[in-house]
């Protein structure tokens, strides 16, 4: 995943350069889960989350829901269905956009992991690259930092 990306030329953002790629038109695509973008997000940014709350009951969701509850987590997450269609709808595959998680992740060494270390928007930067999309970002440090550096932050009621 890693070596695609660098090849891909997917970049990692600072807080002010996403503010610049908003000022360019460049959408901030936050794929948080519903439950953490409602509570905070990025003003401006647009919801496509990347995971959605396991629903149904069928077999295969049972084991899965049940693989999670076997390591203590009882709101375990699949794949978002309509993902790629809503990220189509809110970004050209040319003019990319910026993607935040809450912890950014990085495709460089670290002083504790020689590979960098993985996160949603790294996961969904890969996905979208394989979908043909250029000009993809993630923002360093994500949400998290975001907010820890007391920039703004937008709640669903703020919003509407």
């Amino acid at each position: 995943m890693r070596d695609t990306l660098r090849s891909r030329k997917v970049q990692m953002l600072s807080q002010q350069e996403l503010l610049f790629a908003q000022e360019k038109g460049i959408p901030v695509i936050d794929i948080r889960p519903p439950d953490e973008f409602k509570a905070g997000h990025i003003k401006g940014s647009i919801h496509v989350p990347l995971y959605r709350p396991i629903t149904g009951w069928d077999a295969r969701k049972f084991l899965r829901r049940a693989g999670f509850a076997f390591f203590g987590v009882f709101n375990g997450t699949e794949l978002n269905p309509t993902f790629f269609e809503d990220i189509a709808a809110a970004a050209s595959k040319e003019k990319g956009a910026v993607l935040v998680c809450n912890i950014g992740g990085t495709i460089e060494a670290t002083e504790t992991n020689s590979e960098g270390f993985q996160s949603r928007s790294l996961m969904a930067a890969y996905e979208l690259t394989n979908m043909g999309f250029d000009n993809l970002k993630v923002l360093k440090g994500g949400f998290n930092l975001w907010k820890r550096s007391e920039r703004v932050v937008e709640t669903e009621d703020e919003a509407q």
